[in-house]
């Protein structure tokens, strides 16, 4: 029992810093520095406005790593995807333990960053932002 429990901590302490990590970060240098990951890399142009994305797949932490970017291609937000949702009172759990709360933003205070619960129709996901 232990050892899941540990399992499931290092597993989202990794993605989590992951989330952390790639923010600021260019466009380019995502690419190059998680290219042993699968990736998809998307342009969305609409009414001239181009948005920029980039997924990382992360088979071993069963989860999806979404970047978006600001003008200058440089990450601003990063969306984390678990493939289970059953996972997500590990993450909720680990969060709380590692880090403060801040009850009027919402969410939890990383080192130079936050990352916070979002709820959709179809999906509950994590966003890391600064």
């Amino acid at each position: 029992m232990a050892t899941q429990e540990t399992s499931s901590t290092e597993y989202c302490a990794r993605l989590i810093n992951c989330a952390h990590l790639v923010l600021k970060l260019s466009h380019n240098e995502i690419k190059e520095g998680y290219s042993d990951n699968p990736m998809y890399v998307a342009e969305y142009i609409e009414k001239g406005i181009t948005e920029n994305v980039i997924e990382l797949l992360f088979d071993d932490e069963k989860a999806t790593l979404s970047c978006t970017f600001d003008e200058n291609k440089n990450c601003n937000t990063s969306y984390i995807f678990l493939d289970n949702l059953d996972e997500m009172d590990n993450y909720i759990t680990y969060l709380h333990d590692q880090y403060d709360y801040d009850y009027t933003l919402s969410c939890w205070v990383l080192p130079d960053s936050f990352i916070s619960i979002k709820r959709t129709k179809d999906d509950i996901y994590f966003v890391s932002f600064y």
